[in-house]
């Protein structure tokens, strides 16, 4: 008969106090993980991630009939990330040696609620690459929506001035570190679990009963020859 046939709430419980009285295992699994960790991430090089943002708006006119025109700028989100806009805003800031394909990869392109507004998100590891990019690619969206439309209705409203540091790079490296302990430290707990929980080591007098109406006289305990 398998011990083991019928898994217990007991059994879950014993297992659990198996692992905290083995808890050093763990520890030291995760302490090795922690190390390995720091050798792996040595050779990383640590930088921080910089955003700046530019904004763009579409004026409001009037029309002969007194009826408000304006053009809505969710409809150009794609022209707004298109190869031609950034090709130009790279042009714009020749010095960064920078392509269309790079400029595309570095900006997001977000509109606000009403669709008067749009917003060009650039995203460095250089802060003041970020700032020239927003402001190149919002100034080059204008510039192509002018020519699109033959209108002068969308127009800057903000140019970025300084970006604003999003990811500690430091703090992202220690974090994965972090978590090479707490991985190593589960797997070891885990196994440690598993290893009680399907162990063939009776703990239970439940466990040696073969049927329900089985009566239990007596349990021997395992006896080791001394030499």
């Amino acid at each position: 008969m398998n011990l083991n046939e019928d898994i217990r709430f007991a059994d879950f419980e014993l297992s659990f106090i198996a692992v905290w009285k083995k808890k050093l295992i763990p520890l030291i699994v995760g302490t090795i993980c922690f190390i390995l960790g720091i050798v792996a991430t040595m050779g990383h090089s640590v930088e921080n991630l910089f955003r700046a943002s530019a904004t763009v708006y579409s004026a409001q006119v009037s029309s002969q009939g007194e009826k408000t025109l304006s053009i809505a700028l969710p409809d150009y989100v794609d022209l707004a990330n298109s190869s031609r806009v950034c090709e130009r805003a790279a042009q714009m800031i020749p010095s960064y040696g920078l392509s269309a394909s790079d400029v595309q990869a570095m900006v997001n392109v977000n509109t606000s609620s009403t669709g008067l507004i749009m917003s060009f998100y650039a995203m460095s590891t250089d802060a003041a690459l970020a700032v020239d990019v927003s402001n190149a690619v919002a100034e080059s969206f204008v510039i192509e929506m002018r020519s699109a439309t033959g209108t002068n209705m969308v127009q800057m409203l903000d140019s970025a001035e300084y970006s604003s540091k999003t990811s500690d790079g430091l703090r992202a490296l220690w974090k994965t570190r972090i978590v090479f302990f707490f991985a190593g430290f589960i797997l070891a707990a885990f196994v440690i679990f598993v290893k009680e929980l399907f162990s063939d080591k009776v703990r239970l007098i439940e466990q040696c009963a073969l049927e329900d109406e089985d009566v239990i006289l007596g349990v021997l305990p395992e006896v080791k020859d001394k030499k």
